[in-house]
């Protein structure tokens, strides 16, 4: 009698490890064979095969430069062409970017030379509400070419109305992103209702050159690489 009471016990005892085992096997599997779940605290669960998927919470509105329309002068005679143009660049997104070139013309030139203006227009939804920053994928030429500028649902208004961007010296020619900055140097933040806007890159000097766009309200985010 008192072996088959033990026999019993040890039975039980095996179940209930099984039992754990099994739990234990489920938990590790959750996120997809025990790696790390999305962004953590900053992601939101939603349904997937194979487990829990997670997805960024944050809104990132990528755009590519080529996408817009271009709004733009004549270049200066021994340039040609428009101030600002679509270009083939190996090393740009999709292959192609937007071209300032060199001694094509700027909105305050020399004395003797004309104004030359250029613009591309971008249209884009925003479905969540809320402080956005501004990010640029760019090249300059050279310290005298390494600015544009950007503004929101200004269509019609001065040049002189926008936020200007970039790093202001001299680099070597390279793909590198730039934000809108504060005075305090942090990027600016722009509020942004949940509707249809309107975005436009605005020729500050010659030279430069834009491939990708980005808007985004996550914190402290940087954009990398071609933010594919």
């Amino acid at each position: 009698m008192g072996f088959g009471l033990g026999r019993l016990a040890l039975l039980a005892a095996v179940a209930a490890l099984g039992a754990l085992c099994a739990s234990c096997s489920q938990d590790d599997g959750a996120d997809g064979g025990g790696g790390r779940q999305g962004k953590g605290a900053k992601g939101r669960a939603k349904g997937g095969k194979g487990g829990v998927e997670f997805a960024d919470s944050f809104q990132r509105i990528r755009i590519e430069a080529e996408d817009g329309e271009i709004v733009s002068d004549d270049a200066l005679p021994e340039v040609g062409g428009k101030v600002m143009r679509v270009v083939d660049d190996p090393m740009a997104s999709g292959g192609k970017c937007v071209l300032i070139p060199d001694k094509a013309g700027t909105p305050t030139p020399p004395e003797g030379q004309p104004p030359k203006y250029a613009r591309a227009v971008y249209k884009f939804e925003v479905k969540v509400p809320g402080k956005y920053t501004f990010w640029c994928r760019r090249k300059w030429l050279d310290s005298c070419g390494d600015s544009l500028a950007v503004r929101f649902d200004s269509v019609g208004k001065p040049h002189s109305e926008a936020f200007r961007f970039g790093d202001c010296d001299s680099k070597p020619v390279r793909w590198a992103w730039s934000t809108v900055t504060t005075k305090e140097g942090k990027p600016r933040e722009f509020e942004l209702s949940a509707d249809d806007h309107v975005m436009e890159i605005l020729n500050t000097e010659d030279g430069p050159a834009f491939d990708v766009l980005l808007l985004t309200d996550e914190p402290g985010y940087v954009a990398q690489g071609m933010e594919e």
